[in-house]
């Protein structure tokens, strides 16, 4: 697959479209539509890894705050990771893919470009957008709550992916479940149950559906 020209700027901005749904509140934000499987590459590019990243973050500064809002965030992001965990791999094979297609140096640098300083750029976006709401509060307890309110939201999975953005979701699903079908057929007739073996979480296609986030508390 080659993009050159606005096959680039298509790419870079579905790169940011998936993760930027996640981010905006339900009121203003439609689930994102994709065109082609290209497209879906694109935006599997920065999610769910930049969501992620950015919890990562929220959970960081939230942590000095108190010790329970702390545990807190440390809790919902580690449920929130393994239930995105075969998303999250699924998303670095996708970037693999796409760098071993750009072999020309400009297109290669150009990718690496949307890596290494647009992506960052984007997570960093979305996390100030948390965290001035959070200094927005005027006492220490006030900021802990505020923290506590977007950790029970991601412990609702109001931010998962299959809620966020259900087209990306179903395209990584295919393209796990594709994967798995030659194992799954080479282990027929086998005394081994197919799933043997497997860690407990249950597959992304299996994570229910929450009502939409609500928005950050207001001063």
């Amino acid at each position: 697959m080659k993009l050159r020209g606005n096959g680039w700027r298509r790419l870079f901005a579905r790169a940011f479209v998936g993760a930027g749904a996640v981010w905006a509140t339900a009121a203003l934000a439609q689930p994102p539509q994709y065109k082609t499987d290209a497209e879906l590459m694109g935006a599997a590019i920065a999610s769910p890894e930049g969501v992620g990243q950015v919890l990562a973050r929220l959970v960081q500064k939230c942590g000095l705050y108190s010790a329970a809002t702390r545990t807190h965030g440390n809790a919902v992001l580690r449920a929130w990771q393994v239930r995105h965990r075969d998303y999250l791999d699924e998303g670095r094979r996708v970037r693999a893919e796409l760098q071993s297609v750009y072999t020309d140096p400009q297109e290669r640098a150009r990718f690496n470009d949307l890596l290494q300083t647009q992506f960052p750029m984007l997570v960093e976006r979305q996390f100030v957008v948390y965290s001035r709401s959070i200094d927005d509060q005027t006492t220490e307890p006030a900021k802990a709550a505020l923290c506590d309110s977007y950790f029970s939201a991601v412990d609702d999975r109001q931010f998962d992916l299959s809620v966020n953005d259900p087209a990306l979701a179903a395209y990584l699903d295919r393209r796990i479940a594709a994967r798995a079908a030659p194992a799954s057929a080479g282990n027929a007739g086998s005394d081994s149950p197919p799933n043997a073996g497997a860690e407990g979480a249950a597959g992304p296609s299996s994570l229910p559906t929450p009502p939409p986030a609500p928005p950050p508390t207001q001063k």
